[in-house]
């Protein structure tokens, strides 16, 4: 079976950078191809804030989602990162830099703002059964809360193909820039405020190749739970835990939060 791939845009906000973002746009629409955008319902986190918000954000979204040229994920509740070590579901030994949004925090806690979260895109026409937690960074009450507040899938994880915890389907996250795996359900992790020319060259090369792109609904519709997908899953995860020179290929390249001293992830996202 040939690999499946995936892209998603993080960190959507009426102030991103919004032309790096429609040059993008442009490259997916051109290809055809559904990028999954995470949605920050009300976005606190300054890093975010690259130019004037745009006031016509909220509409902008809608048209692009009902033109069928994006999915949205709801990209956690506010995008604060506090320092959280060992609280993780998967921390520091699958790269995951110990800064999160909700991992450690109650259930309670959890619910509340994920609904808040949700409330907010619902709002504005944008609700979504999908989620996108910041950093990559969640534990199990985040997975129980996405559950309660009715939401199906997560985009993040380190396997080859979906799998279902806590009643939510992961559709896994192993890949920070382009490249070319054999077999898998393979999301390319992509954050438009930090890409340059080259990097957006990488895409726009990449796009071209005779590739089975996807998009994360159809990955989510498709997810299987037969004996074949765990062995795979669970074999991606031992080989790499055990291969850690995969990282320098896979690894994010950008730096953490402000005066943080650690970079925000460095590597892959995982379960």
């Amino acid at each position: 079976m040939r690999a499946r791939y995936v892209f998603r845009l993080d960190d959507i906000t009426p102030t991103m950078d919004w032309g790096r973002f429609w040059g993008l746009m442009a490259l997916f629409r051109r290809s055809k191809v559904r990028p999954l955008l995470g949605i920050v319902p009300d976005n606190l986190d300054q890093a975010l804030v690259r130019q004037r918000p745009r006031r016509d954000f909220w509409q902008t979204l809608r048209q692009l989602r009902d033109e069928g040229l994006v999915d949205v994920a709801q990209h956690g509740y506010q995008h604060t990162l506090s320092f959280r070590p060992g609280l993780q579901l998967i921390g520091r030994a699958f790269g995951i830099k110990e800064f999160s949004e909700f991992a450690g925090d109650s259930y309670s806690s959890q619910l509340c703002r994920i609904d808040e979260g949700y409330k907010i895109l619902d709002s504005h026409g944008l609700a979504t059964p999908y989620f996108m937690a910041p950093n990559h960074s969640f534990d199990v009450n985040t997975l129980r809360a996405l559950a309660a507040c009715g939401f199906r899938a997560i985009t993040d994880g380190v396997s080859l193909f979906p799998v279902c915890m806590h009643g939510i389907i992961c559709v896994p996250q192993q890949l920070w820039r382009p490249r070319v795996l054999p077999f898998g359900s393979i999301t390319i992790c992509l954050h438009t405020n930090d890409m340059g020319p080259r990097a957006v060259a990488q895409v726009r090369e990449f796009l071209r190749r005779p590739l089975r792109f996807s998009s994360f609904a159809a990955e989510v519709s498709g997810a299987s739970s037969s004996l074949a997908t765990k062995v795979g899953n669970a074999s991606f995860m031992l080989a790499y835990a055990g291969a850690r020179g995969l990282r320098g290929l896979l690894r994010d390249p950008r730096p953490g939060p402000a005066g943080a001293g650690h970079p925000e992830n460095s590597q892959l996202s995982c379960l």
